[in-house]
């Protein structure tokens, strides 16, 4: 079941943090961005009582992005990812968004198919953007029916 982040919740996701990006956004963050950001949408998946991922989304008129999104080791390959995207991106749908934007490790290949397959596609690198100096790709996915000239 995805449901919205509580503060409850803050100290599962920073071991999660930790044991699958080997750093986490902290739990000082965490706590701002659930309780104090108002551009911010944090949900987790539980199962059996156990998280098992969270996405962390901000949106602002009709830009979004993608801040932060895992899905605990024991749970990949079940299709789990392919689960928390399309509710994102339906969020995003409701809320109106009509550009996403996401970075991504370089090596996460398999993040990126998943990207991907939701239709973004890679903008840019950023350069030595994470900890250990690995780059990020950037990715962006656009509603093409949207009018976005204004």
């Amino acid at each position: 079941m995805i449901r919205k982040m509580t503060t409850d919740d803050i100290d599962t996701v920073v071991r999660l943090e930790e044991q699958v990006f080997g750093h986490t956004l902290g739990y000082d963050m965490l706590y701002n961005e659930v309780n104090n950001h108002d551009f911010a949408h944090y949900f987790v998946d539980v199962q059996d009582n156990e998280i098992v991922g969270y996405v962390g989304l901000w949106i602002n008129d009709d830009i979004g992005q993608i801040v932060n999104f895992l899905v605990k080791p024991d749970k990949q390959g079940q299709g789990l990812g392919k689960v928390w995207m399309t509710f994102v991106m339906d969020y995003f749908k409701q809320n109106q968004v009509h550009i996403i934007s996401l970075e991504v490790r370089e090596t996460n290949e398999k993040a990126i198919r998943l990207y991907e397959s939701f239709g973004f596609k890679k903008s840019y690198k950023r350069l030595k953007y994470y900890d250990n100096k690995i780059d990020a790709h950037v990715l962006i996915w656009r509603d093409n029916d949207a009018d976005i000239s204004r």
